[in-house]
């Protein structure tokens, strides 16, 4: 069921990173994922909130995972960072100018006049002489010149008139989203590096990737399941913060893909005001934010389970006085498409050690109690019937019981003898082979030096006992 919100003043959450697969225990090998979220205004600005205390944050936050609810066992608060300990930005704005955003679907715009008038939002954030900015226009033609051509500029006044001067989208123009963000990533990086800047790619399209070498579009563009991976590796390899921006809807967009690209949950809309707004946030270094750790849903609980899935992560949390704030939109994570995903971070010894701490709590209920001594007793189980049942059931023949019966006294010889007397003593016939007669009664006694002499019965059998 959707998350309610008793919002006051326009407030709600938005996620400040896309969900981080991470191992909840080191060698358990069982999935976790880390989430970020900070707040905003109703015009996309952050703002300050009345946080509850730290050991508050994980009860007053509810996560759902594909609409599974799971309640964090960590949680942690930050602060933004103050104005003297910003760092300079360097930033990227890359613009699809495919043949499609010439729609003129954005009230009356077309998607690449909305997103010219998003992007100069964004620059207004920028301080003059400090920060960079380059714009960039990519379709499925001359994707590396194109890109390698931006000039990075250091005031407003001249990053407007970059925007100003892009080149509008052609019919006939392609997409080549992949191998874009990955050309650009990688100059971004090297720019961000020698100026100790941190380093931001906005990356605005409104369909999939879509390159035609045989139409005109550049030979060796990234295509395909490899084609992605790689363009994802590169931006991890980077450390370029990518926000994805798609122009459309979940059935026109290659939402996973974006997912992958990004380091921050994407935006689909198709709405200007909302586009406004993620151009907004993008230009913040670091909000104010609330930092959760969760474990998997029971029915995600493997690595292998999460192989091609794509999970939607929504959040609601609870003020210190009460106000519940939702996310205007959630944090979508992406695995590989063909590949068991590995974890992405090690999770910190905090929040092992939070883990640890939630699993013992959750083993103090009866069933956790009971469980040791039903495991003793299946074991003993186990053992007896393996000593005592099965052995009888492969083999019965080694177990059948031959006794000797002892031949019953009224089958002894003498049993034709008169009855005995009453009051006087008759001694009872010894049974076979133990008659007086059989042994002398004036024997010498035996020597200690004799040797006794053991002969083989010739007429032996398994049957036969010393009484029959």
């Amino acid at each position: 069921m959707p998350l309610a919100a008793q919002t006051g003043g326009g407030v709600s959450l938005e996620f400040s990173q896309k969900p981080v697969l991470m191992e909840c225990e080191q060698g358990t090998g069982e999935p976790c994922f880390r989430l970020r979220f900070g707040f905003v205004d109703a015009s996309g600005h952050p703002t300050h909130v009345p946080l509850p205390p730290v050991r508050e944050l994980a009860p007053r936050t509810e996560i759902q995972v594909d609409g599974q609810p799971a309640v964090p066992f960590y949680a942690v608060a930050s602060n933004a960072q103050s104005e003297a300990t910003q760092r300079p930005q360097m930033a990227m704005l890359l613009i699809d100018v495919s043949g499609s955003m010439l729609k003129d679907d954005m009230a009356g715009q077309t998607r690449f006049d909305a997103a010219r008038q998003a992007a100069a939002a964004f620059l207004e954030g920028f301080t003059d002489g400090r920060d960079r900015v380059a714009i960039a226009g990519f379709s499925g033609r001359n994707v590396q010149a194109g890109i390698d051509g931006a000039h990075f500029v250091s005031t407003r006044s001249e990053a407007k008139a970059e925007l100003d001067a892009l080149v509008a989208p052609e019919r006939r123009n392609n997409t080549a989203l992949y191998s874009a963000v990955s050309i650009a990533a990688n100059r971004l990086a090297a720019e961000a590096r020698a100026s100790h800047a941190q380093a931001r790619l906005l990356v605005l399209t409104d369909g999939t990737n879509d390159v035609q070498p045989q139409a005109g579009d550049d030979a060796n563009l990234l295509t395909g399941n490899e084609g992605l991976e790689q363009a994802a590796r590169d931006v991890e390899k980077d450390g370029v913060s990518v926000l994805p921006i798609g122009l459309g809807s979940e059935k026109t967009l290659d939402v996973s893909a974006l997912t992958r690209l990004g380091t921050r949950p994407p935006l689909i809309t198709l709405d200007r005001d909302t586009l406004r707004k993620a151009f907004l946030l993008a230009q913040v270094s670091q909000m104010s934010d609330v930092t959760v750790a969760i474990k998997a849903p029971a029915d995600l609980n493997s690595r292998n389970l999460l192989a091609g899935r794509l999970l939607r992560f929504r959040a609601k949390f609870t003020l210190a006085d009460g106000t519940i704030l939702v996310e205007d939109r959630p944090a979508l994570w992406a695995a590989p498409p063909v590949a068991t995903p590995s974890f992405h971070e090690e999770a910190s010894e905090a929040e092992q050690r939070a883990y640890i701490g939630s699993s013992r709590i959750g083993e103090t209920s009866p069933w956790s109690l009971l469980r040791p001594l039903l495991v003793f007793f299946g074991f003993a189980a186990l053992l007896a019937f393996l000593w005592h049942i099965l052995p009888r059931w492969i083999w019965p023949e080694r177990y059948q019981a031959k006794l000797a019966r002892p031949v019953r006294p009224e089958y002894w010889p003498g049993r034709d003898a008169a009855p005995p007397i009453p009051g006087h003593y008759v001694p009872r016939p010894a049974p076979p082979g133990f008659e007086a007669g059989a042994y002398s009664a004036q024997g010498a006694m035996r020597q200690p030096g004799e040797n006794t002499i053991v002969r083989a019965a010739t007429d032996f059998t398994v049957t036969k006992t010393r009484l029959n």
